[in-house]
């Protein structure tokens, strides 16, 4: 069954440093009619007011998660990241902090296209067994121990990160009492005294 066309197509931004990589990603989208610009910093402004694509190289750029929460969860722009060893916890994780898609590189070449146009339809694209255990966990079919909010979600990530309080209320967009107050909660449930402890089990269910 074809799908439906919408009639606007939003641009497409390239973070990535990493020349063979913007090669592959310019290669594949270009020809099949998509704009394609680099994207800087210095364009927050300007990008704050429309609607865009924003795919992320993760190794090549070192603040890839405090780009993704402050483009993709806080602006609600469609983030696609190029990844290459999220296992699936972590590619869950970053779910919660609004990134729309996950391309690992190695399959770079052929999803990067199918991605794409998924954020054009307003859909995810990422591996299956990372959509399915994600769907379990945020429709509660599944049964984690602890059950972890939305918002403690994305606290962990940036626990994860290593970012400080404050550091997270500004990029969640709210205050560090609030985020100590999430913390704190997080830390009673995974029965911890502090965030090493909380590194500690995150790292040991990668395994």
């Amino acid at each position: 069954m074809k799908e439906q066309t919408i009639s606007f197509e939003p641009p497409i931004h390239i973070l990535c440093y990493h020349p063979l990589v913007s090669q592959i990603i310019e290669r594949t989208l270009v020809p099949n009619g998509h704009r394609i610009y680099p994207f800087s910093a210095s364009q927050i402004q300007d990008l704050a007011e429309h609607e865009y694509i924003l795919i992320i190289d993760t190794r090549s750029v070192e603040r890839w998660l405090e780009i993704t929460l402050r483009y993709g969860f806080m602006k609600k722009q469609p983030v696609i990241l190029i990844t290459y060893d999220l296992s699936p916890q972590d590619e869950i994780r970053v779910l919660y902090l609004g990134v729309r898609g996950i391309v690992p590189i190695a399959n770079l070449e052929n999803e990067i296209t199918p991605a794409v146009e998924s954020m054009i339809s307003r859909r995810l694209w990422i591996p299956r067994n990372t959509l399915n255990e994600y769907i379990l966990q945020r429709d509660g079919s599944a049964d984690p121990s602890p059950k972890l909010t939305s918002r403690e979600q994305q606290i962990i990530a940036c626990l994860m990160e290593g970012f400080s309080n404050k550091a997270i209320g500004q990029i969640l967009g709210i205050s560090p009492r609030t985020v100590k107050f999430h913390v704190a909660n997080i830390l009673q449930k995974f029965r911890v005294k502090n965030r090493r402890g909380l590194r500690g089990i995150q790292n040991s269910q990668k395994s």
